[in-house]
């Protein structure tokens, strides 16, 4: 074997050890240059469930990566069109489809307002990271591998105001099973990344 091919299966064993040692930061910072291909999903429900919004079938936490909420409120105007607020900023929804619950609970139903361009897309890191192969004998077999899924949610008023949301979750794959749908794990890792009003 010649000096070069030596030098070749040592290089490839150092990623390999700093790729299974480091995936998650390497998939984190890969991330930040590029994911794949971004896909639209539908937003023919919106909803709000008390702890996030409900777009389509996916749940979209308010919690951040520091598995705190944050500073987001829900309210309503005087023509009863949702008002989402960050701080001094606010975005008008639109108007709200489900009657106030009698019980209390503050899940509703809202849609947005004719002239509003309304997309939702989401994107998966190119790279997986190896998880550690553990057993708990109380919940089961751990996963082999993971990755990061992400989800943004973009909505323009004909007046030029614009509100963009970002959030990070993670899949996790089982042998046997395959990969789960993304989640929000709590793991100071996943959540709300970002919220950007303009306009308002």
């Amino acid at each position: 074997m010649t000096r070069i091919a030596v030098w070749g299966v040592i290089g490839v064993v150092a990623l390999a050890v700093v790729w299974l040692s480091a995936g998650r930061q390497l998939a984190l910072l890969l991330d930040r240059f590029i994911t794949g291909w971004a896909v639209s999903l539908p937003v023919d429900r919106l909803a709000y469930d008390g702890g996030g919004f409900v777009i389509g079938d996916r749940s979209m936490t308010f919690g951040q990566t520091n598995n705190l909420r944050a500073d987001l409120c829900l309210t309503f105007d005087s023509s009863n069109r949702v008002v989402f607020s960050q701080g001094h900023k606010t975005f008008i929804l639109g108007p709200r489809t489900t009657p106030v619950d009698p019980a209390g609970r503050p899940d509703f139903t809202f849609s947005a307002e004719p002239g509003d361009q309304v997309t939702f897309a989401v994107s998966e890191s190119l790279l997986s990271w190896r998880s550690p192969v553990e057993f708990n004998i109380f919940s089961g077999p751990s996963p082999r591998w993971g990755r990061y899924v992400y989800y943004r949610l973009v909505w323009k008023k004909p007046s030029g105001a614009r509100l963009e949301m970002f959030w990070r979750y993670q899949r996790e794959f089982y042998s046997g099973r395959g990969w789960t749908d993304s989640l929000m794990m709590w793991n100071s890792q996943t959540g709300l990344l970002s919220v950007d009003i303009q306009g308002n």
